[in-house]
């Protein structure tokens, strides 16, 4: 099916998704600096989004979060430096290989990550409340399909 050129209303529709996407951003790197000096007072965002991908892949290889997250290695080794230092990440042998380790998330973490959870649950409630259970469906819809769209993904 040939491609056509997108009309002026697609257009204006475009920009102003894109615009909507560029407010999402700023709200979302906002969020995550409020959210990870909340975590603890002395972790970056680059260092809590790493943690975050430490609970999501648990356990974790510092090669794995390398790839996911898109950050050179000796990013990654100073932040995960930061977090052992911080108590917030523990390190275990990986029993198929003793040259390499798993990076795995301390009680501390855990304990502050169920507190942020449920910040976050109250933050979205606060600005979703209003909507209804098919609103919100079809938006968390809608974003899964936009995510998956992108081949940088």
């Amino acid at each position: 099916m040939p491609v056509t050129e997108p009309t002026n209303v697609e257009q204006e529709l475009l920009l102003g998704i894109e615009a909507g996407i560029a407010q999402l951003f700023r709200s979302g790197k906002s969020a995550l600096r409020d959210y990870s000096n909340g975590f603890h007072p002395e972790l970056q965002p680059t260092g809590f989004n790493i943690l975050r991908m430490i609970f999501t892949c648990a356990p974790a290889q510092a090669s794995t979060i390398i790839q996911q997250t898109g950050l050179d290695k000796s990013a990654v080794s100073r932040q995960i430096k930061v977090l052992r230092d911080l108590g917030l990440v523990d390190t275990e042998p990986d029993p198929r290989d003793g040259r390499s380790s798993f990076l795995v998330p301390t009680p501390l973490a855990e304990e502050r990550m169920e507190v942020l959870r449920q910040r976050v649950k109250s933050d979205y409630r606060d600005r979703l409340g209003e909507w209804s259970a098919d609103e919100l469906s079809t938006f968390s819809a809608l974003l899964e399909r936009f995510n998956a769209s992108d081949p940088r993904a």
